[in-house]
C-alpha cells in the first residue's frame, strides 16, 4: 500500500482523509514533481485542507470570511504555499479562480499592476520553478529536452535566449500519463488514438531510458500509419531517443525516410521504425523489445540485442494554453 501511494500520491491527495494529514506531510506531497494534477486542483486541495484544520467551520462563499477567519487560515497555509507551482497555472485562470483568496497570499507573488489585472510568481521562488510530469521513468528536466525535441530547438534555438533548450519551468507542452505498465499492464494500439505521443521505457538490469515521439494519432487499422487518411507531413518529426544524465549524455535520432517512421497493428504495440524500438507483440512489462538502428539517425544502444521491459509510459502531449 505504501508503495502504491508513493507511486500514485495522487491517491492521498484525493483521498477522503486528506485534512486529516499534517503540514509535514502535505508540504512532501507538494514538493514532488510527479504529482498527475494541476496546480490549480493542488490549490483547491490545500485550500480544503487548511478548512479542515481550522476549530470553526467558514461560510462557503469566501466574500463573507471574517478577518480573523483569514488571518487563521492564512497562518495555517503559509508554509505551503511556495510549494505550489503558481507559475503553471495560467494567468487567466488565477485571475478567476485564486485571485478571491488573495488574502491567503504573499505580497510578492499576487501584485496588481496599473490596468487592474494579476502580476503574479514575479519573485524567482516563484517562477523559476520546475514543472510537474507524472512519471516515474523521467524527470522535469529530461521532459523538457524532449519537449525541445518536438519544437526542434536542437536545430533551431530559442531567439534572444542565453538558453539552447526549454528548461524545466518553461516547458510548453502537458505531458499527460495515459498508460504505465506497472499500473495498466499492456499498451494497445487503440489506447490513444489522438494527439502527439511519447512513450518512455526502461530496459530490465540497465539505468538506461529509451523512447519515442509520435506527432500523429496511432490508428486502430492494421496497417502503416503513414498510410492513413490524415496529413502525415508531421511523420518527419518522429524520433527517439536515449536519455542520460544530462544533455550531453543524450542520444536523439530523427527519421530519415518518414513514411519507415511509425507502424501499429492489431497484434502488436505501436512501434518506431522497422527495428528502432520495436516490442515483440505488445508494450507489457516482461516483453522483449527490438532497438536495432534501421529507419532512424543513430543507434540508440551500444547492442543491438533485445532487451526485456522493466517499465514503460505513454504520454499524450498536450500544448499549454497560458
Amino acid at each position: 500500500m505504501q508503495e502504491a501511494l508513493y507511486q500514485e500520491p495522487e491517491l492521498l491527495l484525493k483521498s477522503d482523509d486528506f485534512t486529516s494529514l499534517e503540514v509535514e506531510t502535505v508540504n512532501w506531497l507538494l514538493q514532488r514533481d510527479d504529482l498527475g494534477m494541476s496546480e490549480l486542483e493542488l490549490w483547491r486541495r490545500l485550500v480544503e485542507w487548511g478548512i479542515g484544520q481550522l476549530q470553526t467551520t467558514l461560510e462557503p462563499e469566501v466574500a463573507k470570511w471574517s478577518d480573523e477567519e483569514f488571518a487563521a487560515l492564512e497562518k495555517i497555509l503559509c508554509p505551503c504555499i511556495p510549494y505550489i507551482r503558481w507559475r503553471h497555472i495560467p494567468a487567466a485562470e488565477f485571475e478567476k479562480q485564486v485571485s478571491i483568496y488573495k488574502r491567503l497570499l504573499p505580497p510578492e507573488l499576487h501584485d496588481p499592476d496599473i490596468s487592474g489585472s494579476s502580476v503574479f510568481y514575479t519573485s524567482p521562488t516563484y517562477s523559476t520553478v520546475a514543472s510537474r510530469i507524472q512519471s516515474v521513468l523521467i524527470n522535469p528536466d529530461q521532459a523538457a529536452r524532449i519537449a525541445s525535441w518536438i519544437d526542434r530547438l536542437d536545430i533551431t534555438p530559442l531567439e534572444n535566449s542565453d538558453n539552447k533548450l526549454y528548461k524545466s519551468w518553461h516547458i510548453p507542452y502537458q505531458f499527460k500519463l495515459i498508460v504505465r505498465g506497472s499500473r495498466d499492464q499492456k499498451f494497445l494500439q487503440h489506447t490513444l488514438t489522438s494527439n502527439q505521443a511519447i512513450v518512455i521505457i526502461k530496459p530490465s538490469n540497465s539505468t538506461e531510458i529509451l523512447g519515442g515521439y509520435n506527432p500523429l494519432s496511432w490508428s486502430k487499422k492494421s496497417i502503416s500509419s503513414n498510410k492513413e487518411p490524415q496529413n502525415t507531413a508531421p511523420l518527419k518529426d518522429s524520433f527517439v531517443f536515449s536519455l542520460g544524465s544530462d544533455e550531453k549524455n543524450d542520444i536523439l535520432s530523427r527519421v530519415i525516410d518518414p513514411k519507415d517512421s511509425i507502424y501499429c497493428n492489431v497484434y502488436c504495440s505501436p512501434v518506431f521504425g522497422k527495428g528502432d524500438l520495436f516490442p515483440k507483440g505488445h508494450f507489457e512489462i516482461g516483453q522483449p523489445c527490438g532497438c536495432k538502428q534501421t529507419s532512424y539517425e543513430k543507434p540508440l544502444r551500444q547492442s543491438a540485442d533485445q532487451f526485456i521491459i522493466e517499465e514503460f509510459e505513454v504520454f499524450q502531449v498536450i500544448k499549454k494554453e497560458y
